[in-house]
This record gives C-alpha cells, sequence and structure tokens, in this order.
C-alpha cells in the first residue's frame, strides 16, 4: 500500500481492517455479505437448494463477483450433468473443455480420467457401483485392526460373522 502512495499508519489500516470484519463495513458505506469458502465448496457438490448457508442472491453475487470461480462452478455443473446423463461419449468434449482451462488441480484430475478412460466412461454408461463391496470390506479391516496381533483367524472370522448380523 505504501507503494501505491499510502501515507497513513499501519494502525489505521489495522482499525479499519478489524472494523470491517465486526461488521461494521456496512456503517462505513461498504457493502459486506460473508459467505464461507467450504459453502462455495459445497455447492461444486450439492444444489443450492440442499445448501442452508447461501442463497441464491448470495451465488449469484459471488460468481459475479469472482469470475474464476463462475468458471470452475460451471465446469463442475456440466461434469455432474454429464455423469446422469448417461452420455459417455461427451466425456472427451468435456475434457477438452476443461483441459483449455489451465487449473493445475482440473488438469490433474483429467489426467486421472485420462488413465482409465474405459472405465470412467462405463461408470457414466451403467448405473452399477460396488460401494456396497467397499463398505464390507473396510468394515472387516477395521475389525481387523483393532484385533491385531491377539486372536486367531477363526476369532476373526466369528467377529465378521457376527458383526454382519447385527
Amino acid at each position: 500500500m505504501k507503494e501505491k502512495g499510502y501515507e497513513g499508519s499501519s494502525s489505521l489500516v489495522r482499525n479499519f481492517i478489524d472494523e470491517f470484519r465486526k461488521g461494521k463495513g456496512n456503517e462505513l458505506g461498504i457493502l459486506k455479505e460473508k459467505v464461507l469458502r467450504r459453502t462455495l465448496i459445497s455447492l461444486l457438490y450439492k444444489e443450492i437448494d440442499s445448501v442452508k448457508d447461501i442463497t441464491k442472491k448470495q451465488l449469484d453475487k459471488a460468481l459475479n463477483v469472482y469470475p474464476e470461480l463462475k468458471i470452475i462452478y460451471d465446469i463442475a455443473k456440466d461434469f455432474k450433468a454429464l455423469l446422469f446423463s448417461k452420455r459417455e461419449f461427451d466425456l472427451e468434449s468435456w475434457m477438452e473443455r476443461a483441459k483449455t482451462l489451465n487449473i493445475k488441480e482440473l488438469n490433474s484430475f483429467i489426467s486421472g480420467i485420462k488413465r482409465d478412460l474405459e472405465a470412467v466412461k462405463s461408470s457414466i454408461k451403467y448405473g452399477f457401483s460396488n460401494g456396497l463391496a467397499e463398505g464390507t470390506v473396510n468394515k472387516i479391516k477395521v475389525i481387523k485392526r483393532i484385533m491385531y496381533g491377539r486372536c486367531s483367524f477363526e476369532m476373526l472370522r466369528k467377529k465378521v460373522l457376527l458383526q454382519n448380523f447385527n
């Protein structure tokens, strides 16, 4: 700020920022609405109606103020629509569009998709999931870790069978 010509003291700036953070920005003629970062991130996964901390008006304002956020929000919504559309042939055009944005994290995601492109296309095309099997395996691993070094395989088997009937 000093390089840009500010000649006041740093304590004045600190006091101004303190007042602004306490919600007194409106008294100073500055309209301030606070939207948490985690709320904006949750909008990448959920619809606006299911996120309670933000309104449609606040989202529109945030998207207008931060054009980068709008780009990421739109590309994430397009990917979500692609997943549920059952149109796996649109995946490659989505990847080309996303690649042009040149966002490091998005490029990494696209690289991951390319490594197993056929599996990703199949997951879009078909509605099958291995979530139930993964959950069961995870539950067995937790039981095994708890019992580590204490009991035999037979005891682990009984605990797993007992767990599945409860």
